[in-house]
């Protein structure tokens, strides 16, 4: 099954590569896959924490690199998502892991995929991913008990719609499968409503399938 869905994302790349050659996909804060960096804060009803990027596209390279750290739950849950991209196409290697200490028992995932970067017009990007990795606890009577480590496969999409002049929406849907140890069948959504105070700083509201609300606010580097 990863095979053929592996080969189904390689196959979706080809028509978009001569059209990602024109492409400008560096510089949006608020699109998720844009080569950019800033800084910045969040706060909810899942605590408060910081978010920060740092994003590199060496001129003479044909590469561009993205590394963003989310530290969410009162700075109880750290979540690392890493993009390589080729310039050209916008076909990328996509790393994702996140260690997650807000319950009774630490939960962690890493993820290694890929992604691509597709523009759907001038105002809308819609960028899929599929990843293939593991989930496990560090916890030994819960992973003998009922949290084996179990490797999962995960299907991301990131859809940027830049609404209206400083507007913009950021939908995240992703579904986890296992394909053996723990049973699991997870979809997840996160809805990122957001306006440009100016060039530089944006601010947002987020919620996601957990009920749960925080307030985003960015500064570009």
């Amino acid at each position: 099954m990863i095979k053929k869905t592996l080969l189904a994302v390689l196959c979706l790349t080809m028509p978009v590569t001569d059209a990602m050659a024109t492409i400008n996909y560096f510089g949006d804060k608020d699109d998720p896959t844009s080569v950019t960096s800033f800084i910045g804060m969040r706060t909810g009803t899942n605590g408060y924490g910081a978010i920060g990027q740092l994003g590199i596209k060496p001129d003479q390279s044909h590469w561009a690199h993205n590394s963003f750290l989310q530290l969410k739950d009162d700075f109880e849950t750290a979540h690392l998502r890493h993009f390589s991209l080729y310039k050209r196409s916008g076909t990328g290697l996509f790393l994702d892991a996140q260690h997650n200490n807000s319950g009774r028992f630490d939960v962690n995932r890493a993820s290694l995929g890929l992604i691509q970067i597709i523009p759907v017009g001038e105002t809308i990007r819609v960028n899929p991913a599929i990843l293939y990795g593991e989930t496990w606890t560090t916890d030994k009577q819960i992973e003998q008990r009922a949290f084996p480590d179990t490797p999962i496969a995960t299907l991301y999409t990131f859809v940027k719609w830049q609404i209206h002049d400083g507007w913009f929406l950021n939908l995240v849907p992703q579904y986890t499968y296992s394909t053996s140890g723990r049973n699991i069948r997870l979809f997840e959504m996160t809805t990122q409503l957001g306006y440009n105070i100016s060039p530089q700083t944006s601010m947002s509201i987020n919620a996601d399938d957990e009920d749960e609300v925080w307030l985003t606010i960015k500064h570009a580097l």
